[in-house]
């Protein structure tokens, strides 16, 4: 799980803005498929998975979990019924190459594990075959509800919404109900805060993200489940600058009660 939340933490989340869950590394050139591969596509209830015939592992991998990664998000979001309309479908893509994956997010976000786009085919998610192959089935099917998320909430979300929400939030969906306590799911806490994060993009980065995970699981505590999915369709429409409905010395109480 701790592979996973690095992937997840070197993300510089402007998803809604840009469509995209940025990566911050150069890409690794691979060689060229055979022009025998093929595509191939893996059919759910819940969507599709597309690859190439010769890499089929990892979408066949996806393909297993993708049921119940949808699942698990939309009985979230179903908490609040008629709030959040998606299809509950969801495509996913493996590119067959490098070149293929940065066709498709960018050379700027090729190197996450994950990412969540919107383009002119609509909105999928993309998995890079080198980094999504090395994750667990846990941690993939974590890694594909963080960006279901995304996907699902994405029309109703402002580009300007506060980072430490829209993330936040998709990782309190992804790890709901795996029965990991906060300090396994988020291992660099520390009860030391005094402000929302906002290093999503620099060198705290991975503690920005724990952080963001932390403030829902706070929320959950004296909010509830129900109320923690209000709270992020009543706020997400709005900007950093409108929202000040945290209250930072309770969530730091919190932090001290449940991590020491």
């Amino acid at each position: 799980m701790k592979h996973l939340r690095t992937l997840l933490a070197i993300t510089v989340a402007l998803t809604f803005l840009l469509g995209l869950t940025v990566a911050t590394r150069p890409v690794e050139q691979r060689p060229v498929e055979s022009a025998q591969c093929e595509k191939t596509v893996l059919t759910t209830s819940s969507g599709t998975v597309t690859s190439s015939s010769c890499d089929s592992a990892l979408a066949t991998r996806a393909s297993a979990v993708l049921d119940e990664s949808v699942r698990g998000v939309a009985d979230i979001l179903d908490i609040s019924p008629g709030k959040v309309s998606w299809v509950q479908r969801v495509e996913v893509v493996v590119p067959a190459s490098d070149r293929e994956l940065v066709a498709l997010v960018g050379p700027a976000f090729a190197d996450m594990a994950g990412i969540a786009i919107r383009d002119g085919a609509g909105q999928r998610v993309v998995l890079n075959r080198t980094r999504a192959a090395a994750l667990s089935d846990l941690e993939l099917r974590v890694l594909l509800r963080h960006e279901i998320t995304h996907v699902a909430t994405r029309d109703l979300t402002s580009d300007s919404a506060p980072l430490w929400l829209v993330e936040g939030f998709a990782d309190w969906v992804a790890f709901h109900g795996l029965g990991l306590s906060l300090r396994q799911a988020a291992p660099a806490l520390t009860p030391d805060v005094t402000a929302l994060p906002t290093d999503f993009g620099g060198p705290g980065r991975d503690l920005a993200y724990q952080q963001a995970y932390s403030i829902m699981v706070y929320l959950e505590s004296a909010l509830g489940e129900h109320g923690v999915v209000d709270f992020f369709l009543q706020h997400a429409s709005m900007s950093a600058a409108d929202l000040d409905d945290v209250d930072v010395a309770g969530w730091r109480a919190f932090l001290r009660t449940s991590i020491g």
